[in-house]
């Protein structure tokens, strides 16, 4: 897609051109463009930059004398304290102003209830400036929602930029500026299934070694002798019978989605780089399941071996292989383990990615980036939008069975809240399911969760979409290359 004179991708599809002024010292004026952008676009509004003196009525003034502007304009103050918050490159440690509206409230990270800073605080959440500033990582080297501002404030399951568009609505509605929200398929909001393939097979040798010496011989989980035996005896019995669970489930995902009129997107890998990788190669049954998967509209991204996050050479071989196996290049990528480096976006854009979806918590269900909405990832290290848009994971069922140790009526309740938080603000719940789930032995109860998940969806009027078609819908463009 072309870019501006500015460098920015130019959204296609918004109906209503709002005249837009920013008074700010460079870097930051590049950055409150792009959260000024974000804030506007699922309003169908476009901003146009022009200067004080050409700001007709009515628009939008962001800068340091709101009070030069006239009141028919809708007014921002930027005190002097953003930029420079934002050039020192230091975490926020100061206390959030907490601001009230329709009966919440929700924490103003810049400005004052009195005068909010709905742009510093939106540039804050949308590029992801805490993992940038932030030292903490885990194992796997992701920034740990543990170390989140979101953690301290309580407002994990909350996406506080869609609140925050919100209220910026509500002001622009009073000034006579029309409101267009973009829709999905013509739905209010749209519930994307994805699906990460991290194996085609349970039973491997690793896994035998598993269950037959670490688990019944060893005793690694500590359990009674009964306890290990029967497990031995279940698991025995599984290996025996005819069809791999993993198998099984990889085609069921896709017929349960596809009975409910939806589709959705499978994440396959193309290589194995490591401990953490298991190969794969593109056998028949794999065949069967890609022209099952096009004949019914069911997109195909890649999931990236577990040391392609940083490395270019990795993530351009693994897409032309995938691009091979499908007849066209992905468009859309999310990482395995969820990892994430600084470099990362900015390499999946390099190789022709559209989308992203790994920007979710590995630990906890919620909005990491503050929002149901989709949005251009911000490079921070080259102060501008990249071509990759993110469509944001809100939840992992690992997560809430493994990482939180939810029961099943729990896990059915905190992932219906989010179902109606996306559906309130209008946005994309994406949440990712691996085909592992209808493995009762080691995944209890999962599949069921993935199946009433899908039924409260379309209960709440979601179209279930696949990630592509979801933003192309969204956006009123093909991301075809």
């Amino acid at each position: 897609m072309p870019r501006t004179e500015e460098g920015v991708v130019p959204f296609p599809g918004s109906s209503y051109r709002l005249p837009c002024c920013i008074e700010a010292p460079a870097p930051y004026a590049d950055r409150a463009r792009y959260a000024l952008r974000m804030l506007l676009l699922p309003l169908g509004i476009d901003p146009v930059w022009v200067g004080r003196d050409d700001l007709a009525a009515p628009g939008l003034y962001y800068g340091p004398d709101p009070d030069a502007v006239a009141p028919s304009r809708l007014r921002v103050r930027l005190r002097p304290d953003v930029p420079a918050f934002f050039d020192a490159r230091t975490p926020l440690l100061r206390p959030a102003d907490w601001i009230e509206f329709d009966g919440e409230r929700w924490p103003l990270l810049f400005g004052t209830a009195a005068e909010p800073d709905w742009i510093a605080s939106a540039f804050f959440w949308l590029s992801g400036w805490q993992e940038h500033v932030v030292r903490e990582r885990d194992v796997a080297g992701r920034f740990p929602h543990a170390a989140s501002l979101q953690a301290r404030l309580g407002t994990t399951t909350r996406p506080v930029v869609d609140a925050y568009r919100t209220r910026l609505a509500a002001d622009l509605a009073a000034r006579g500026v029309p409101l267009r929200p973009r829709t999905w398929h013509g739905a209010g909001w749209a519930f994307c299934p994805t699906h990460d393939v991290d194996a085609l097979r349970k039973w491997r040798p690793g896994i035998l070694y598993r269950e037959v010496v670490q688990h019944a011989l060893l005793n690694r989980r500590r359990e009674a002798v009964a306890v290990r035996a029967r497990r031995l005896a279940r698991g025995l019995a599984d290996w025996l019978t005819p069809g791999d669970p993993y198998r099984t489930a990889l085609v069921r995902l896709m017929e349960e989605t596809r009975q409910r009129g939806g589709t959705a997107t499978f994440f396959l890998k193309t290589a194995a780089r490591g401990a953490y990788d298991v190969p794969y190669r593109e056998g028949p049954f794999l065949r069967r399941c890609l022209r099952d998967f096009r004949r019914h509209g069911f997109e195909v991204g890649l999931h990236p071996s577990y040391f392609a996050c940083d490395h270019p050479a990795y993530v351009a071989e693994e897409r032309a292989r995938l691009a091979g196996w499908i007849g066209e290049p992905p468009v859309s990528v999310r990482s395995h383990y969820l990892r994430f480096a600084p470099v990362t976006a900015r390499l999946y854009e390099a190789v022709g990615f559209r989308i992203d979806s790994t920007l979710g918590f590995a630990e906890h269900e919620g909005f990491r980036h503050g929002t149901c909405l989709p949005f251009q990832v911000f490079d921070v290290e080259a102060n501008r939008p990249l071509d990759l848009w993110e469509m944001p994971l809100v939840l992992m069922e690992g997560t809430l069975f493994n990482r939180r140790f939810l029961s099943p009526e729990d896990a059915r309740r905190v992932t219906d809240e989010l179902l109606a938080t996306c559906r309130r603000f209008g946005g994309v719940a994406v949440m990712l399911w691996h085909n592992a789930i209808w493995d009762d032995l080691d995944h209890p109860g999962w599949g069921r969760h993935f199946t009433e998940t899908l039924d409260e969806a379309v209960r709440q009027g979601a179209a279930l979409l696949s990630l592509r078609a979801a933003l192309e819908s969204w956006l009123g463009e093909s991301l075809g290359r």
